[in-house]
């Protein structure tokens, strides 16, 4: 009798275990269907298992799993209850290899979590930091941004930002400002040196100008013939024009001096610059047939300059034999447009006769120093059409050309209205 009341203690015994391991199932049961519990420990063969849990937030867990950030959720001593799939892949660590692990131990700088903790109670959230990593490089920078989760949970939401790529961007960014800079300063440096050059030579110029005009005025009229007075007249008007422009020129390139754009009469402008080249025209027998031309606010000295430079290079690539004939016009089609650009534009075109180039030449021909031909063939340095897109550049326009090779060239102006 005294074996079977030690059975029923034994039995008794396991029923009340049986019991409490019960309620402790439908306790964690009803948690699991009241969503406080996140995940559960489960010791197998002496080691623990850790598993998350699929409640009535899978949507909003979905979520947090396909989140582009890190997120985590974690006690308010660090310890990691949850992280997504996005920070396990930041730091190369398996997820299940970071829950219940500390987060400070994934910080560059340990010390940092208690400094976290402390500005959060004071309503400071985002921090800079840097993380570790198991991949090259050891260490990524990130914002860190923490949302105390109470009073719903006794825990702390984390959302993490990697920086890295931003972070290249600002290095890069930060090289090309000091390179610029450095361009920059060489600039102004050449620049500098021009505007000085620019001045002594003007200088030289204007010296002999002076002497001409002296030697010129002491000239005793009365004793010369009609011609040789006309042509007299000519040398003094043609003197003053250059000194004029020497200064129009010196004006330019200062840098203190900026030049109010007027309303220009193109007509009026290419008049000055036939009279300027009245040699060369009368020489090559060119015939300059000039069109309606319209009135634009534009530099009177870059417009006598823009059009000379075209209008001399039209006489000098004439054909042999052949009296070149420079043909300029505005275009019927006003308000014309060009790609990219929002602004409508006059369009007037330059046409020649004389030689033309070849295609592959018309991208050439707008670069400083750049010539097509031998000095021995034709004179010049390869600036003018330069100076002409320059032109164009400054008064917001456009240079283009069309040429076809003995044919002729035409070239097509654009200011925008």
């Amino acid at each position: 009798m005294i074996v079977d009341d030690k059975n029923i203690d034994s039995l008794l015994a396991e029923i009340e275990s049986l019991k409490e391991k019960l309620d402790e199932s439908n306790s964690i049961i009803e948690a699991i269907r009241e969503g406080d519990v996140d995940a559960l420990v489960v010791n197998k063969d002496g080691i623990s298992q850790l598993y998350s849990l699929e409640t009535a937030d899978y949507t909003y867990r979905l979520l947090i799993e396909k989140f582009r950030q890190g997120a985590l959720s974690i006690s308010k001593n660090g310890l990691i209850l949850y992280c997504n799939e996005y920070f396990s892949k930041l730091v190369n660590i398996p997820s299940e290899k970071i829950i219940g692990n500390y987060i400070q131990g994934y910080f560059d700088n340990s010390s940092q979590f208690t400094t976290l903790i402390d500005a959060l109670k004071y309503g400071l959230s985002t921090h800079e930091i840097l993380f570790k990593t198991n991949d090259t490089p050891a260490t990524f920078p990130a914002y860190i941004s923490l949302t105390d989760l109470e009073p719903s949970v006794d825990a702390i939401g984390i959302v993490v930002v990697d920086l890295t790529e931003k972070k290249k961007y600002e290095e890069a960014l930060i090289k090309h400002q000091e390179e610029l800079e450095v361009k920059i300063k060489e600039l102004n440096r050449i620049n500098s040196n021009l505007e000085e050059f620019i001045h002594v030579i003007s200088h030289d110029l204007k010296e002999p100008l002076r002497k001409i005009l002296m030697h010129n005025s002491k000239i005793d009229g009365s004793n010369l013939t009609e011609i040789d007075a006309k042509s007299m007249g000519v040398i003094k008007l043609s003197v003053l024009r250059l000194n004029s422009l020497v200064d129009d020129l010196v004006k330019y390139s200062s840098h203190t001096v900026k030049e109010e754009h007027t309303e220009i009469d193109l007509t009026t402008v290419i008049s000055e610059v036939k009279e300027d080249l009245e040699v060369i025209i009368n020489d090559k027998k060119a015939d300059i047939r000039v069109g309606d031309l319209p009135v634009i606010k534009a530099s009177r000295v870059q417009m006598r300059q823009l059009f000379s430079n075209l209008i001399s290079n039209a006489i000098k690539y004439c054909k042999p034999n052949c009296p070149p004939v420079i043909e300029i016009d505005q275009t019927d089609n006003l308000d014309v447009e060009i790609p990219n650009q929002n602004s409508k534009f006059v369009k007037i075109q330059i046409k020649d006769n004389g030689i033309g180039m070849e295609t592959s030449h018309l991208l050439k021909i707008f670069t400083i120093f750049q010539r097509l031909h031998a000095r021995n063939e034709y004179s010049g340095n390869g600036i003018g059409l330069a100076i002409c897109k320059k032109i164009m550049e400054n008064h917001s326009g456009n240079i283009t050309v069309e040429s076809k090779l003995n044919e002729g060239t035409t070239f097509t102006i654009y200011f925008p209205i």
